[in-house]
């Protein structure tokens, strides 16, 4: 079965938007948990690694697994595959060391979001301008 580029390219769409919309959840998860007992008047205290708002790590990890595989498994560039699977690498642990209170688990998950973000956007634009179709 051949591989079209427009399946390629919505991998690495899917990929940087799923890495994009992480970074964003990460960055406003503690600002919204902050003021919400300002908002309804009472303290608690409240972390972002319980309940259903971790749910979206989960969600962030399984998509950008996805993305990453699809987009290194097809891609010719060498060093974009490493780099996919090492920012996924750094990712997963970041999210998945955060129930574990690790002291660096977030500065992982913004590093490995940021980089995926950036790696699959450096891949569609290679995909896009290779001109064999042997991307």
């Amino acid at each position: 079965m051949e591989v079209t580029q427009s399946r390629l390219n919505r991998s690495d769409i899917l990929g940087a938007a799923a890495s994009g919309l992480c970074a964003i959840h990460c960055t406003l998860t503690p600002l919204i948990f902050a003021a919400k007992p300002l908002l309804e008047g009472t303290v608690g205290e409240h972390a972002h690694g319980v309940g259903f708002w971790a749910v979206f790590d989960y969600v962030f990890l399984v998509l950008s697994l996805a993305a990453v595989w699809y987009s290194a498994r097809h891609t010719s560039h060498t060093t974009i595959k490493w780099v996919l699977w090492a920012a996924w690498i750094v990712f997963a642990i970041g999210i998945l060391g955060e129930p574990l209170e690790l002291s660096f688990g977030k500065w992982l998950m913004y590093a490995g979001s940021i980089t995926l973000v950036i790696t699959h956007l450096q891949n569609y634009r290679y995909c896009r301008n290779a001109q064999d179709g042997n991307c």
